[in-house]
């Protein structure tokens, strides 16, 4: 079971980068990359609230990242 915790706090804490990347990288696969890792936690570690919020965030950071990549190039 500390395992199992320690996983989702690493899956969090690689969502979160992957949401932060998403705004300045490339931000079609690091905005994938958090919606996976959203995905993963709602259905395999049964956290909704973390995986939606963590869905939602990687969707307006990647079309966040898209924007200001346009605005600045």
């Amino acid at each position: 079971m500390n395992s199992e915790k320690n996983y989702k706090s690493l899956l969090l804490l690689i969502g979160w980068l992957n949401a932060s990347f998403a705004l300045v990288f490339f931000q079609l696969f690091f905005g994938i990359m958090t919606i996976c890792m959203g995905i993963v936690l709602r259905s395999d570690y049964y956290e909704k609230k973390h995986g939606i919020i963590l869905i939602i965030v990687g969707i307006i950071a990647g079309i966040a990242g898209w924007i200001l990549n346009y605005l600045y190039l």
